[in-house]
């Protein structure tokens, strides 16, 4: 009996884990990317809190980014980085910033506004 028992809680276990690692997590970010030697104007939507986007700054010819900022929702966003404090925007606002670079290098932006689907829009370029 306690064998059948084990069992039986063994195959739940293995069940409750399994759907745990193929069920998707709200929580899962997605990820964009910004070459920009390919794209040196690079225009990404971040549609969910939680998402990225991955400025890649190519060896040479780029040594600061003109970064716009845009809010397409009636929420407030929030933009982090790696290179500047959070930026804070009221729905539908925009903020531009310029911000030196170092050659071979990248940058990080995040949405992390706290409602879950606020879109911001993020247009790099470099030069």
């Amino acid at each position: 009996m306690k064998k059948a028992l084990g069992k039986v809680i063994l195959a739940f276990l293995v069940c409750l884990l399994s759907f745990a690692v193929v069920s998707p997590s709200p929580a899962m970010a997605d990820e964009y990317y910004c070459m920009l030697e390919l794209e040196p104007d690079c225009l990404r939507q971040l549609p969910l809190s939680g998402d990225l986007l991955y400025v890649d700054i190519p060896p040479s010819g780029v040594d600061l980014i003109d970064v716009n900022f845009s809010n397409f929702s009636n929420n407030e966003a929030v933009i982090n980085s790696d290179i500047d404090d959070p930026i804070k925007l009221p729905p539908f606002g925009e903020e531009d910033k310029t911000y030196e670079v170092v050659p071979a290098s990248s940058v990080t932006f995040s949405n992390e506004s706290p409602v879950r689907d606020t879109i911001v829009q993020i247009r790099v370029v470099g030069y």
